[in-house]
């Protein structure tokens, strides 16, 4: 479901970080990590949720979903055993998919299907 542009192993989060780097720009595989996390998320719901503007952003140690337009809290994805970081590096495919399944589960009501 993901672009091609968002990292979803080590291995591409690996390659993602290098690249910005040969650009001159500033990062980590942990920050690319956390972006490409967030911008999951994010995607999914961009796609799922038409005319709804919502932001995916890290708090403490879940993801949270807001409302753009009132900054309301409309729900929270909690870490997994050991950190989103942890889960990413040892398996980022399976979390990737666990997130999309957790964002489908909570938005049911509200996911457009194709």
């Amino acid at each position: 479901m993901a672009s091609v542009s968002i990292p979803e192993d080590l291995a591409q989060a690996e390659q993602r970080a290098k690249e910005l780097q040969s650009r001159n720009i500033e990062t980590t595989v942990d920050a690319v990590i956390q972006q490409a996390i967030t911008d999951y998320v994010q995607e999914i719901l961009m796609e799922g949720l038409e005319g709804s503007y919502v932001t995916t952003h890290f708090a403490d140690d879940q993801l949270t979903i807001t409302e753009d337009a009132t900054g309301k809290v409309l729900t929270t994805i909690p870490a997994p055993a050991g950190g989103f970081q942890a889960a990413f590096r040892s398996q980022g495919r399976m979390l990737m998919q666990n997130l999309a399944n957790k964002v489908q589960e909570k938005f049911r009501d509200r996911i457009i299907r194709g």
